[in-house]
């Protein structure tokens, strides 16, 4: 090959991997906002991009907590309780490059992801005698993976554990963590 077909197909190649680095990066926004249906609750997400797969996520819900207790002597109770939960977190996703390479989505940062979040949970806005508990802080090591549906829905799945300074009544201080939610991404 000549050196100007040479520098032609080096030029064409480069056009195209700059072309199509473009069009990715343009996927995967600096920040974006959800609102988020999960199991027990309704809520908003703001996750704003730090570094290349590192995010500040911050969180703002309102859940409810539903129980039911049954003894011979006290009778049958259910017990609910609305309460709001706000929550910051950092998060870093460790398989973003090798889905685009595989030609998976990557749009609404959707990949596999390890977080350090910490939150405060308030007192009950609406609740039965069963919920009198004030406020508490927590913190929540976890991974948790992100995928989008269409343009604008997106599913997250997180599984951790609380650690919390108020003691439950069995003594413990920890519980399991799990929160599902389906989104919808306004920007």
């Amino acid at each position: 090959m000549t050196s100007k077909k040479w520098r032609l197909l080096v030029a064409f190649l480069l056009g195209t991997f700059l072309h199509v680095n473009a069009q990715q990066n343009l996927e995967r926004k600096p920040s974006q906002l959800r609102a988020n249906i999960s199991l027990l609750g309704l809520g908003a997400n703001y996750e704003l991009r730090l570094a290349k797969f590192t995010t500040l996520n911050l969180d703002a819900e309102l859940g409810m907590g539903l129980s039911y207790s049954s003894g011979m002597y006290t009778g049958s109770h259910w017990g609910y309780a609305l309460v709001p939960d706000f929550s910051a977190g950092v998060r870093q996703y460790y398989n973003i490059a090798r889905r685009e390479r595989k030609g998976k989505r990557i749009d609404n940062n959707a990949g596999s992801f390890f977080t350090l979040r910490g939150g405060y949970i308030t007192s009950p806005i609406a609740s039965n005698e069963y919920y009198t508990e004030g406020g508490y802080a927590y913190f929540v090591p976890a991974w948790g993976m992100q995928r989008s549906w269409g343009k604008h829905f997106s599913f997250e799945a997180q599984f951790g554990i609380r650690f919390s300074p108020v003691e439950y009544s069995d003594g413990a201080i920890n519980a399991l963590d799990a929160r599902l939610k389906v989104g919808y991404v306004i920007f």
